[in-house]
């Protein structure tokens, strides 16, 4: 149970760590942009080398019957060079209750922490089982990302500059249709051949709208929320992205903290 624990929130920080990226301050003041896939294509370039991110991940589950609302917040600093990161999880998981625990990625070695415990728990990650390896480094994401920017499959609109926190930022719905998360499904567009046929496509799979927020000064970008609905479940998702490049070192729990 605590395996799959595990691999359940160190895969949500991944996934948070996959839509981050990497932007370096400018003195300039930069010129403002009328055109969705140009505000797109500036956030895909500060992303791509991004070194350090703080991002916050809020996931909240309504599914039918006594469950009813679960989800996961995930705080994480993460040091997108090395893959390593620390995250402190809030879980809400209805009427199983509530969890609170810190995850450490450091090189090869799993920390985790309860609220119950308060030490850390030591576990090595071993190479054939680590899913940081089947994560494509971030040069190769933003080149995919900029050909997603020209598919068919994908309708972006500006709709606007508003206030964020302390900044402006561009607000842009994207709608991606069925078809192309499919193929991502699939791995058609993150290193499969691309002769590859993912075959027809799932009709459970919804189109997904994405709200983008990036910020105008530095085209960063600063946030991701979407909610998806499958029958009876409605999933929300909001990934938040701050402390753009500030540089951090994770190190090892001291010896006396640690079992295992």
């Amino acid at each position: 149970m605590h395996d799959a624990r595990r691999r359940v929130v160190l895969s949500l920080v991944l996934l948070g760590s996959l839509l981050v990226g990497a932007c370096e301050p400018t003195d300039a003041a930069l010129p403002r942009l009328t055109e969705p896939a140009e505000v797109l294509e500036e956030a895909i370039r500060t992303t791509a080398e991004l070194e350090y991110v703080h991002a916050r991940l809020d996931l909240a589950v309504t599914v039918p019957g006594d469950a009813g609302r679960m989800g996961y917040v995930v705080d994480a600093d993460i040091d997108l060079g090395r893959r390593e990161f620390h995250a402190a999880v809030d879980g809400n998981l209805g009427i199983i209750g509530a969890t609170r625990a810190q995850i450490l990625v450091v090189g090869s070695d799993l920390y985790m922490r309860t609220e119950e415990t308060g030490r850390w728990q030591r576990s090595s990650i071993a190479p054939g089982t680590d899913p940081r390896a089947d994560v494509p480094p971030n040069p190769a994401i933003a080149v995919a990302l900029r050909g997603l920017l020209e598919d068919p499959s994908i309708d972006a609109e500006l709709t606007g500059v508003e206030a964020c926190g302390g900044s402006q930022c561009y607000q842009l719905v994207a709608t991606i249709a069925p078809d192309l998360i499919w193929r991502v499904v699939n791995g058609a567009v993150f290193g499969a051949p691309p002769d590859v046929d993912p075959g027809p496509v799932d009709p459970a799979i919804p189109a997904v709208t994405l709200e983008i927020e990036v910020e105008e000064a530095t085209r960063r970008l600063v946030s991701i929320a979407t909610t998806i609905a499958v029958d009876a479940t409605t999933a929300d998702v909001r990934v938040t992205l701050s402390n753009h490049d500030l540089a951090l070192r994770l190190v090892h729990p001291p010896p006396g903290e640690v079992d295992g």
